[in-house]
This record gives C-alpha cells, sequence and structure tokens, in this order.
C-alpha cells in the first residue's frame, strides 16, 4: 500500500476545497476545535461544542453539494444551498448548550441522530430521481471503500508519526507533551482523512456496465464473513424462539438488542450482497437474496414481545422507544422487501433517515414520548396514593408502598435527568424551586429526592441511606488573615469518632458528642464552647445544592462567640451533614481571646 506524497496532498487539498467549500471549511474548524479541547482539557466546553457542530457540517455540507452536483444546478444556486446549510449550523451552534440539565439524555441523542441523517444524505443524495438502483449500489461501494482505505492510511501515518515523535523525544530529551499524539490524530483524522475521502468521492453518478460488481476483497467479504455471521445470529436467536414455546415464558428485555444486532448485520450484509447473485453461482448468496427478509420478520415478532414486556413494567424511555420505534421500521422493511414488485434498495436509507428524524425531532420523537408517558405514571401513582387531588399535589400523608415510592421517585429521576421537570411545574402549589433546590446540570437525583422527600414518598432504601455531605474548602491560608487582639491559638484536625483535637500547649479543643458544637479545654475542663450550626447553615445556603461551598474571598475568618471567649476560625476543609446539621471533619486554626 502506496501513501500519497505531499504534492498530491496539497493538489488534492486544492481540490477538495473548490469542489466541498462548506464541508472543508467544516472539517478544519472541527479540527482546530478538537485540537484546542485537547490543550483546554476540562475548561474546553466551548470548543467541544464547536467540534460537534463541525463533526455535523463535514456530513450535512458533503451532502448538500452532491445534491446540486448530481441535480446540475447552476453555480450560484449550489453556492446558496451550502450558504443554508452554514446559516443552519450556525443556529444550531449558538442553540447547543452544553451546560444545560438533560444534555446527555437529550440533546447528545438528538445530535447523534441527526448526524446519522447527513451521513444517510451523502448516501442517497444523487439518487432521490429516476437513477437505477445498480448506479446507486456502485456508487455507495466506492464510498465505503474510499473511506475504508483513507482509514488505513490515517493509522499507518499516524503509527509512523508518533512512533517518529517518541523517537526524537526520547533521544533529545526534548519533553514534548504528551498531547502532541492528540494533536497528531485529530489533524490526520481532520484533515487528511477527510480530504482523502473527498478527493476520492465519485464525479460521475451514473456507471457503465463494466464499472460494477465485486473485486476480490468485497465477495469474499460478503461469502465467507457477513453471510455466515448473519447465519450464525439466525441460529442463535431460532434455537432461543424454540426455548421460549417450549418453556411457554415471555423472552427477556435483552432479546431486543439481540434482534437488533441480527437486523443490522443482515441488512448491510444483504445491501452488499445484493448485486452479487448476478456474478456467482453460489447457493449461499442467493438463497440469502432470496429468504433474509423471510427470516428476519419472526425475529422481529419477537423484538416486539421483548421490549413491549419492559414498556408495560416499566414505561416508556428513549431507549425502550427508540427499539420499538426500529422494530417498526424493520416492519416496513420486511412488509416493502417480501411484497413490493420494485425491490429498491434506495427505500432502506430513505425511510430509515425519516424514521430517525421522526426518533430525535418533534413531537412524537422519542423524548416527547417518553416524557409524557413517565408524566402520566407519575400522575395516576400519586393520585393513587393520595398525593394528588383537585389538579395539585398533596405533599404529607401515610407512607408510600415501598414498590410505588421506588416507581415515583423512578419517575422523578427520570424527567429531572430528561430536564422535564416543567411538565409538572403546574402540580405544586408553591414555586417549583422552593422544592428541588438543586437546579445544577449534576442534580438530576438530588432534585427528584427533594421532591419525593417534600411528597413523604422516598424510597426505603434512600431513606435509611445517610444523606451527602457538603465539603468546605477555604482557598486561602489562615496565616494570612488579621489575628491582632488575639492571645491564644489551637491547631487541630478532626474526624467523625473522634473526641478531642491535637494537644498544644496543654489546651485541647474537641467536639460535643453531637457534633454541633466546637470545645476549648483547659486541661480537663471545658474553658468555653461554641456553636457551629449558625456557621453551618451559611455554608449550606452558599453551597446552593452542590456537595460542596468553597470561601469566598474575605470570608476565611469565621467569627465564633462563646459565654466567656472569643473567637476566629480560619478553616483548611471540612465537611458536615446537611440534614442534621451534624459536623463530620474539620481541620484549621482557632485563635481565642
Amino acid at each position: 500500500m502506496k501513501l500519497p506524497s505531499l504534492s498530491f496532498l496539497a493538489q488534492a487539498f486544492a481540490e477538495v476545497c473548490v469542489r466541498f467549500p462548506a464541508a472543508m471549511l467544516s472539517a478544519v474548524a472541527g479540527t482546530l476545535s478538537a485540537m484546542a479541547a485537547i490543550y483546554f482539557g476540562s475548561d474546553s466546553d466551548g470548543f467541544a461544542k464547536l467540534w460537534l457542530t463541525a463533526l455535523l457540517g463535514l456530513s450535512l455540507c458533503t451532502g448538500l453539494a452532491v445534491l446540486a452536483e448530481a441535480g446540475g444546478w447552476s453555480r450560484w444556486r449550489t453556492w446558496g444551498i451550502q450558504a443554508a446549510g452554514l446559516a443552519y449550523l450556525t443556529g444550531y451552534y449558538f442553540l447547543l448548550d452544553m451546560d444545560a440539565p438533560g444534555f446527555d439524555q437529550v440533546d447528545a441523542p438528538r445530535h447523534l441522530g441527526l448526524l446519522a441523517v447527513a451521513h444517510l444524505l451523502v448516501a442517497v443524495a444523487p439518487y432521490l430521481n429516476s437513477r437505477s438502483v445498480a448506479d446507486f449500489w456502485e456508487y455507495n461501494k466506492q464510498l465505503f471503500a474510499n473511506f475504508v482505505v483513507g482509514g488505513a492510511y490515517t493509522l499507518i501515518l499516524f503509527g509512523g508519526l508518533a512512533l517518529a515523535l517518541l523517537a526524537v523525544n526520547e533521544l533529545f530529551d526534548l519533553h514534548i507533551s504528551g498531547k502532541m499524539y492528540g494533536y497528531l490524530f485529530v489533524l490526520l483524522a481532520g484533515v487528511f482523512q477527510t480530504t482523502f475521502f473527498l478527493h476520492h468521492f465519485p464525479r460521475r453518478f451514473d456507471f457503465d456496465e463494466g464499472e460494477r460488481g465485486y473485486n476480490f476483497v468485497f465477495k469474499n467479504l460478503c461469502q465467507y464473513i457477513l453471510i455466515p455471521i448473519t447465519g450464525l445470529y439466525f441460529l442463535i436467536l431460532y434455537a432461543y424462539s424454540i426455548k421460549i414455546a417450549a418453556s411457554w415464558e415471555l423472552p427477556q428485555g435483552w432479546v431486543s438488542s439481540l434482534v437488533l444486532g441480527f437486523s443490522v448485520a443482515g441488512i448491510f450484509t444483504y445491501l452488499i450482497n445484493y448485486l452479487l447473485p448476478e456474478q456467482t453461482e453460489s447457493k449461499a448468496v442467493h438463497a440469502y437474496r432470496k429468504w433474509f427478509w423471510w427470516v428476519l420478520l419472526p425475529m422481529v415478532g419477537l423484538l416486539f414481545v421483548g421490549i413491549g414486556r419492559r414498556i408495560v413494567d416499566y414505561g416508556i424511555t428513549p431507549e425502550r422507544y427508540l427499539v420499538a420505534h426500529a422494530g417498526v421500521w424493520l416492519l416496513v422493511m420486511c412488509a416493502y422487501f417480501l411484497w413490493s414488485k420494485t425491490d429498491n434498495i434506495k427505500f432502506v436509507p430513505i425511510s430509515l433517515g425519516l424514521f430517525v428524524l421522526v426518533a430525535v425531532v418533534g413531537p412524537f420523537s422519542a423524548f416527547n414520548v417518553s416524557q409524557r408517558n413517565q408524566t402520566a405514571i407519575l400522575h395516576d401513582l400519586l393520585e393513587k396514593n393520595k398525593r394528588f387531588a383537585n389538579g395539585a399535589l398533596q405533599p404529607g400523608g401515610d407512607a408510600v408502598p415501598a414498590d410505588e415510592a421506588e416507581r415515583i421517585h423512578s419517575c422523578l429521576i427520570f424527567l429531572s435527568e430528561q430536564n422535564a421537570l416543567s411538565r409538572i411545574e403546574g402540580w405544586f402549589p408553591v414555586p417549583l424551586q422552593m422544592v428541588t433546590k438543586d437546579t445544577t446540570k449534576h442534580g438530576q437525583h438530588e432534585r427528584a429526592t427533594n421532591i419525593a422527600r417534600w411528597l413523604n414518598a422516598v424510597p426505603i432504601n434512600m431513606a435509611l441511606s445517610q444523606p451527602k455531605p457538603i465539603h468546605i474548602v477555604s482557598p486561602k491560608q489562615s496565616e494570612n488573615g488579621d489575628i491582632s487582639g488575639f492571645r491564644t491559638f489551637y491547631e487541630f484536625e478532626f474526624h467523625d469518632g473522634d473526641h478531642i483535637g491535637n494537644r498544644l500547649e496543654e489546651a485541647l479543643v474537641g467536639f460535643s458528642d453531637d457534633r454541633k458544637f466546637l470545645f476549648v479545654y483547659e486541661g480537663e475542663t471545658v474553658a468555653d464552647s461554641f456553636s457551629l450550626e449558625p456557621t453551618m447553615r451559611v455554608w449550606l445556603d452558599g453551597a446552593k445544592g452542590e456537595d460542596y461551598f468553597v470561601i469566598p474571598k474575605g470570608g476565611e475568618a469565621i467569627e465564633l462567640r462563646g459565654k466567656k471567649l472569643t473567637a476566629r476560625l480560619f478553616l483548611e476543609h471540612g465537611s458536615f451533614d446537611p440534614t442534621e446539621m451534624r459536623l463530620q471533619d474539620l481541620k484549621g486554626i482557632l485563635f481565642t481571646k
């Protein structure tokens, strides 16, 4: 395998920028943003957002350019549709909020769905007309082959250059940062791989009879790898179906994942195998083309039984929705290829793109449907347990049965993770923020638990568990504070279970048994005590629902007053139980006068 020269790469890059300007702009923007994300690490959300947008833009703008090229559009019309694509991406970038609650559960899956649709657009854009199915097959075969070859070149280049970088670093002791390997991979994957793929992108979309066909690699891949693997899936699933029939038991929910795996592998094999029966006498190849959809049809029924059981038992979630939605698409595929007279494989990516769009966007998306379903389940459970009447929640009341309390809490967690508590906000007689307290991105479980506690519907396992402590950190060293007028100091460090602190000049510092007071001893006698409960309440308010609180600048010195003494506490770190206002550990220096 011969790697391309630098002059070839430079020429290819220039040609690709002319043919696919918006796509290459996305590729360069994505590469630079990925490098910046590696450089800045955890402080790189803005660059990560740009990278996600550019990743979507690369496929979208490629598909738009190919659509215009295949349709013979004018130059201005071609530039116009790519400009419209860039305008959409700009709006998408500003609407995408990676810090918003629910991003991981809603926005990230939606982005993956849109990315899949953009890839499918590239696969079908030149063939949304009467061009032959054989040309469509050849076009996608070339795309797949070019992507695989480009990926192999990318890995070879990265391996060689990374080893050279390592050798130079070790031999000359240059202390090269490990991030350089990340920069190298991103540059090759983002610019080199994209340039190679787009440079070899088909320039014609009508192929001669001699151009269509299978080379040695594709023929063997289909005959000796993909068809046997799909057959193995077939045997496992049908054996499991026989076991279900014999034992008369409902299938496990996991079987749906296995059916989807069989379907993905099977359909991919079917598409690659589509023209092979015309070029080989292999009985396995001909049988696969003839019987695949008949074999798949009973498995779709098995999928519906498996996922239906989970939905009936636990309701709809985005994951269960997507499995059921995929089952509907597979059923449509089976019906089309078994009873259609055209047998047009263009129907596969086109219908899949439409199904994915429905699943991630609009009122019938996985997120909206599952949120409505879980809200309805929650309403019924609350009403059944006398927590909902006359359109409003009723806190308190008798204890909720353990299994139903668990389901109530589960529904609340789901809505909180989806950032969908607004669906039940109208049920509350008080502002929702007064009940949830925590509104941060990572406080979904805390919000749900606070609502469950307010309703007196906390699951037993949570009611018995220890509350999460709040950790206190001082960003400033205690010796920098004002200690004028104070004549004695005590350095101490406590942990939960300790009774006294470290001895210093025959003086002791200790906690009270309830961990709410700080004692100062003279010998064996308590000289004075200081209540720390007011201070803990200040820390609790400052934490604002988080599990930590950083003491702000200027507030390092904590003033304490006892009956005889005045104290100034310079805290290094500590933690306390916010429910019982009970100290768990504390380290610092106490000055008294």
